[in-house]
């Protein structure tokens, strides 16, 4: 936890920021403040951990001056203002660099700075290099200036902080812009359909894609805040109420349909609809993707008769074609076993060209079971 010190530098560091010298209003309080006390020297200062930092003054040309030699610093603690009529009276200032040297002072008052929280930053302090007699009706106005003063040096904090927090938000929008941007180009680049459906059926976002479907096959604008049946085909709402009904239940469905758009003929879907939840887990909305997978089920199809194709061939390889093969080799083995004679070489290179032919017949039948079963993995 943080010292009272410590949170009170911190304090005279964010208000240090405050440009005083084009702070008109303040000048001018300063200014008033030396005609009000009748002496040539008043400022507006601030007390750090160890210099008086001058901001705002008339009569003199410094910045800063040590907080050990500062004649403000007995007001770090104080609530009311202090007054030295004549500093070589003064035990606390006789010694004093400010007295002694070349400035010369005499005299003093000052009135602490405290911000509506209760934190001291520095003092409203006024000079001379003579003895004053200083009444009370002066150090009540010296008080009412002081307070004059802080409510402006607040007020040009809390606008300063105003402006920071606007310039911190606009940073952050433009962020969000960008990224919403990207998220738009990325979303409207899709070549899939999106669409953002609320509780009550309206459309709540769309993408680019999905217009022109939907302006091909029914010929209509979508808009959000439409219904978003609307725009779907009346052969799938059905379908499509009972998977949006679930998914605002929380569960997810995807599958592929066969969706009819009348003259425009039947295409095949890859739909799916997933909710939408907000920070707190409640489900607000409904994603609808769709996914034209027409010529994918087209080709499917065409692989699949293709399968079927070599399945015939292979069936008619393996039955047709190996039939008579057979039987040849069934006839030579007769011929063998009859023959009393050596086997004439003619009928032994029919035997072989036989065999090669049945086994031509055996790869063709294995390589079109093969390519079979990688097109339809089981």
């Amino acid at each position: 936890m943080k010292n009272p010190e410590q949170k009170r530098l911190e304090t005279v560091k964010q208000f240090d920021k405050l440009n005083f010298n084009t702070n008109r209003e303040l000048n001018d309080l300063v200014t008033l403040t030396a005609e009000v006390c009748k002496v040539p020297i008043a400022m507006i200062a601030l007390m750090d951990k160890d210099t008086q930092w001058i901001k705002c003054k008339v009569g003199v040309d410094i910045d800063s001056y040590s907080r050990e030699n500062s004649f403000c610093k007995y007001l770090v603690d104080k609530e009311e203002a202090i007054v030295v009529p004549d500093a070589l009276l003064d035990e606390r200032f006789v010694n004093n660099p400010a007295v002694t040297g070349a400035y010369a002072i005499r005299f003093y008052a000052g009135v602490p700075l405290i911000t509506s929280s209760g934190i001291h930053l520095g003092s409203l302090c006024v000079f001379d290099q003579k003895p004053h007699s200083f009444s009370n009706r002066q150090k009540e106005m010296l008080t009412i200036l002081s307070k004059q003063v802080m409510h402006l040096m607040e007020l040009e904090m809390s606008l300063k902080l105003i402006e920071e927090h606007n310039q911190e938000l606009l940073k952050e929008k433009e962020k969000t812009d960008a990224s919403e941007r990207k998220l738009r180009a990325f979303f409207n680049s899709s070549a899939y359909c999106h669409m953002l459906v609320s509780r009550d059926l309206e459309v709540i976002d769309f993408n680019k894609a999905t217009a022109i479907f939907i302006k091909e096959m029914y010929n209509k604008q979508v808009q959000a805040g439409k219904c978003v049946l609307d725009y779907i085909s009346p052969t799938y709402k059905d379908e499509f109420m009972r998977c949006l009904t679930r998914a605002f239940r929380g569960r997810r469905s995807s599958r592929d349909v066969l969706i009819n758009f009348g003259e425009k003929g039947s295409i095949w879907w890859n739909v799916s609809l997933e909710p939408v939840k907000d920070e707190y887990g409640n489900i607000v909305s409904v994603v609808y993707n769709a996914t034209n997978i027409n010529e994918q089920k087209h080709r499917i199809a065409e692989i699949t008769a293709q399968n079927e194709s070599l399945l015939n061939i292979a069936y008619i390889q393996s039955h047709e074609y190996r039939r008579p093969v057979a039987s040849i080799l069934g006839l030579m083995t007769l011929i063998k076993e009859d023959s009393c004679e050596p086997f004439s070489e003619y009928l032994a290179l029919m035997e072989k060209a036989v065999h090669e032919l049945d086994d031509k017949i055996k790869n063709v039948v294995t390589y079109t079971e093969i390519i079979s079963s990688s097109e339809h993995p089981v």
